[in-house]
């Protein structure tokens, strides 16, 4: 996971998520990026990391004594020893894409260099036209993002867990989308909703609201992986 702060063309700040399924390709929310300049991306969680990796500060300390200090550790633990490691800001070097349907709520974008310890998510293989020979209705998932949390000043990545209470097809979108029970806020946006047995359910979108009521009174919506699976056909990744 990783927080992207944007700016809007007024100048307001705003914050959204994006996930990383691989190659350093991450996906994200339309509506997050389009038309609006990304400050900072940005992996909030350490990768874990090696003995050479952690004390590369002091070169002098040889590949046999590390060796030795994993070894030695191993033997006492039973465990080799790891190390987490806070990651520089992400450099994005192409993109946001997005797909040729202009109402399809997607966005993927690469970065330079993802340090290959970086967690991937694993992209569910539900088709649109596959979603109706199961039954979802009370099954669980996890989502995660980015909603700004009062009285704190950095962003920190929320998890919550949530039920699956259906699937529909809105007015203003033929893909499909899962209705989940969390409460949609801003932020979550461009977020992952991983299904109870692994893979993504699909990337977290606005919430379903009427009449300009609070995000917080409407539905969380997740558009389906079928989405997200044609916009980086359509670019090439």
């Amino acid at each position: 996971m990783a927080y992207l702060d944007v700016e809007a063309t007024n100048g307001d700040r705003e914050i959204g998520s994006a996930f990383h399924v691989g190659s350093g390709i991450f996906v994200t929310a339309r509506h997050v990026v389009q038309g609006k300049r990304i400050v900072e991306m940005r992996q909030t969680e350490p990768v874990t990391v090696g003995s050479r990796e952690n004390f590369q500060k002091f070169p002098d300390l040889s590949d046999e004594t590390l060796q030795e200090y994993d070894k030695a550790h191993e033997e006492w633990t039973g465990l080799k020893p790891t190390f987490p490691r806070y990651l520089e800001p992400l450099e994005i070097i192409e993109g946001p894409f997005y797909d040729k349907d202009e109402i399809s709520d997607v966005a993927v974008l690469r970065v330079r260099e993802i340090h290959p310890a970086a967690a991937i998510v694993k992209l569910g293989i539900h088709w649109d036209d596959w979603v109706y020979r199961n039954i979802w209705n009370l099954t669980d998932a996890i989502i995660m993002g980015y909603p700004p949390v009062p009285m704190v000043n950095q962003p920190v990545l929320i998890s919550a867990r949530a039920e699956i209470h259906t699937f529909v097809t809105p007015r203003h979108d033929l893909s499909i989308h899962f209705i989940l029970s969390a409460t949609p806020r801003g932020g979550f946006s461009g977020g992952v909703a991983i299904y109870e047995d692994g893979d993504a359910l699909g990337v977290i979108t606005s919430s379903f609201v009427n009449d300009g009521l609070p995000e917080q009174t409407g539905f969380l919506a997740v558009l389906s992986i079928e989405a997200i699976v044609k916009c980086l056909q359509f670019n090439g990744l």
